[in-house]
């Protein structure tokens, strides 16, 4: 090769590696730009609020989200003391921190991540969650602060624990359950209800406190609590841990997830021992109040209309010698006082039934069907086939009283023509109902419920009870009341049934 063409070939070789070299740097500053790019576009696109400061506490950077979060243009605060994002006394006291750190190398937040208060533009103050980071350069620190508003978060917290306090100082027991019963959670006031704490009852099962002739009870309602429906004041009875029975009103409500599923219960139970005690006092001395009205009318003012008639009669006899017309009066006077006093014997029966102490509750159910023909004049029949016999007195009289008010309220407000009273036993519950053809209730009955249901409710509970009330398809109205049986089949050669 002559030299010529050796410096030629070298010419080119260095051509080409100029060539190579300047689109290697291409290249590389081309790289360089996209991943300048990509990390604005990571930054801008953040959540989170990110803030880069450099080792005298000036901001250099400042993402959309920090915009957002603090009020201010980045264009506002670059440059700036991060400080002005601080309220007193962080915001004198910064740049002392950041010195402190930079002297000893003692992080109190960079690193580690801590919860702090800021302040946003319009001067409000904020907390907020601040992890900090550091960065070394070759010739210069950065620090780079990613931030997130809590805010909402710490609201939440504090309504958790008011919340958390109404129930922890509630004197009534509210309870958390999952849908198989097991508890998860038991306040102040169920501890206080039910004798157990805290520690004896949770992951337990509330059967614990349920007698057990009232198993049934849960299920059902937990099926309704399934279906997304609430049980309302529902009264039964529960046992303390001491054995103790004590009366109770429940409301049950569903639990639900984020979602909206259901995935519990929560129930509030109040002790209501006391008030049943009272009503069942004040509903004793109402009954004895009616008796004693009962047997007044019985024995004295009926004893005086009998006087009355006779002495009516005495006179008639005296005026049928002198004038017939005279007589007559007479007459029609005594046939008033006889008819008076059959009103009165029918009205003191209504108050005391002595057919209920001498001959049971079948026998004052048929003289209650009598009674209401006779003064109502609706057509009222009493049917018990089988005949059962109620041996429990307290018990017969409530069911008396019970089904009484339910033949009152269906011709007062149902203005029955016809009702249908009926006593049957029946897997170990008595059962006695009252169907009539009137109007019926309302669809549904008003919360405010009259004197009358309640008392009704009263005397159902107290027998361990259960009361019904529907709409008939046909018209009208059924009362059922459903209690354990206290009664034993009557063993006696008579007709089955009481019937009119």
């Amino acid at each position: 090769m002559s030299k010529a063409e050796l410096l030629a070939w070298i010419r080119r070789l260095r051509s080409r590696h100029a060539m190579r070299t300047r689109t290697q740097r291409h290249r590389a500053a081309s790289a360089l730009s996209d991943s300048a790019e990509r990390l604005r576009a990571i930054l801008e696109t953040a959540v989170e609020g990110i803030i880069t400061i450099d080792e005298r506490g000036l901001i250099e950077s400042f993402n959309l989200a920090a915009e957002r979060i603090f009020g201010y243009r980045a264009k506002e605060v670059i440059g700036k003391n991060v400080s002005v994002l601080m309220p007193s006394p962080h915001h004198e006291q910064h740049d002392s921190y950041l010195g402190n750190y930079l002297r000893t190398g003692h992080a109190k937040i960079i690193g580690i991540g801590r919860e702090i208060v800021a302040r946003r533009k319009n001067g409000t103050v904020f907390p907020m969650d601040l992890s900090v980071s550091e960065v070394r350069l070759a010739d210069r620190r950065l620090f780079t602060g990613f931030i997130r508003d809590i805010t909402e978060r710490k609201e939440a917290e504090k309504a958790l624990r008011h919340y958390a306090a109404l129930v922890e100082s509630s004197d009534d027991a509210i309870i958390g359950k999952t849908l198989d019963g097991r508890i998860t959670s038991w306040n102040h006031g169920a501890e206080t209800v039910f004798g157990y704490t805290r520690n004896e009852m949770l992951g337990k099962n509330i059967a614990i406190l349920i007698p057990s002739d009232r198993k049934g009870e849960e299920p059902a309602i937990l099926e309704k609590i399934r279906r997304g429906e609430s049980v309302d004041h529902y009264e039964t009875l529960r046992r303390r841990k001491d054995g103790k029975l004590i009366d109770i009103s429940v409301t049950v409500s569903p639990i639900r997830d984020g979602g909206g599923n259901i995935i519990g219960a929560s129930k509030v139970a109040r002790d209501i021992t006391e008030r049943k005690r009272l009503e069942k006092e004040i509903l004793e001395i109402s009954e004895r109040e009616q008796r004693r009205i009962g047997h007044d009318l019985h024995d004295g003012l009926c004893q005086h209309l009998a006087g009355i008639e006779l002495m009516s009669q005495v006179l008639e006899q005296k005026l049928a010698r002198r004038s017939k017309a005279a007589a007559a009066r007479a007459g029609d006077i005594a046939k008033n006082v006889r008819e008076a006093i059959s009103h009165t014997r029918l009205l003191a029966r209504g108050l005391s039934p002595v057919t209920l102490e001498s001959e049971g509750l079948m026998s004052a159910l048929q003289e209650l069907a009598l009674s209401t023909e006779k003064i109502f004049r609706v057509a009222c029949r009493f049917d018990c086939d089988p005949p059962v016999l109620v041996s429990d007195f307290p018990a017969a009289t409530h069911l008396f009283r019970l089904a009484q008010e339910a033949v009152s309220n269906a011709i007062k407000h149902g203005q029955a023509k016809r009702i249908l009273i009926r006593l049957k036993e029946e897997r170990g519950q008595m059962i006695l109902s009252v169907v009539d053809n009137g109007l019926g209730f309302p669809p549904q009955l008003p919360r405010s419920k009259g004197m009358g249901l309640r008392i009704m409710q009263s005397r159902v509970g107290m027998i361990g009870g259960t009361l019904a009330i529907e709409r008939n398809a046909a018209g009208g109205a059924s009362v059922t009341v459903r209690a354990p049986s206290r009664n034993r089949r009557q063993k006696m050669n008579t007709p089955h049934g009481h019937k009119k």
